[in-house]
C-alpha cells in the first residue's frame, strides 16, 4: 500500500515540536539516545478521527480530559531516525514559517492542522505513523499555568555501597553440604 499522506485539524496541546522545546528523555529515559524526539497532542472530532482510521493508522487515542466529545491522539518524530528524523516543518496559518524564538512556543487550544505520513513496514501487521509537518492555524500563546506541569522524576534514595566485609569464621571450616 505504500505510504499515505493524512492531513487532520484539531486543538493542540503539549506541543514540543522545536530543538529547543522537544523530549529529549521520554518514558523511562528510552529517548535518551537518539536524541529525543518531537511530539503533540492533537484532540481530533469525530470526522477526523474517521480519516485516521481510514488511513490505517494504529494511532487510537484516549477521551480528551480538557475537551468533551474529542479524541486526544499523540503525534510523534523521533530526533534521529534514517527516514524522517528532526524537527517537523511548523507553519503559520499565511504558510510562513514558525520561528520559535520569535513567535514562542504553541499553547494549548491552539487549532492546528497536522500532515501525517502512514507507512507500512516490513512486519506485515505494523503500520507506523510520523508527524511530517504542523500548521498553526489559530494561535493560542502558551501560558504556563495552564500547561501540564512537567515533573521531573524524583530522585531515588541511593542504596549504600556494598562494603567488602572479611569472612566471618574459620576459612578451614568444612562446608555443610
Amino acid at each position: 500500500m505504500g505510504t499515505r499522506r493524512e492531513n487532520l485539524t484539531g486543538l493542540a496541546n503539549r506541543a514540543k515540536l522545536f530543538p529547543d522545546n522537544r523530549d529529549l528523555t521520554g518514558f523511562e529515559h528510552a529517548l535518551k539516545e537518539i536524541g529525543g524526539q518531537t511530539t503533540i497532542d492533537v484532540d481530533l472530532d469525530k470526522d477526523n478521527m474517521d480519516l485516521l482510521q481510514k488511513s490505517k493508522s494504529m494511532k487510537r487515542g484516549t477521551p480528551s480530559p480538557d475537551n468533551p466529545g474529542l479524541t486526544r491522539v499523540k503525534f510523534t518524530r523521533k530526533w534521529t531516525e534514517n527516514f524522517g528524523g528532526g524537527a517537523p516543518v511548523v507553519h503559520k496559518a499565511d504558510a510562513s514559517n514558525w520561528d520559535y524564538d520569535m513567535d514562542g512556543p504553541i499553547g494549548n487550544g491552539s487549532k492546528v492542522s497536522v500532515i501525517l505520513s502512514v507507512y507500512d513496514t516490513s512486519r506485515k501487521s505494523i503500520v507506523g505513523t510520523r508527524l511530517d509537518k504542523v500548521t498553526v492555524l489559530e494561535h493560542v500563546e502558551y501560558n504556563p499555568d495552564n500547561s501540564a506541569e512537567e515533573v521531573a522524576p524524583k530522585p531515588q534514595a541511593s542504596k549504600p555501597p556494598v562494603k567488602n566485609l572479611p569472612p566471618q569464621g574459620d576459612l578451614n571450616d568444612d562446608l555443610p553440604f
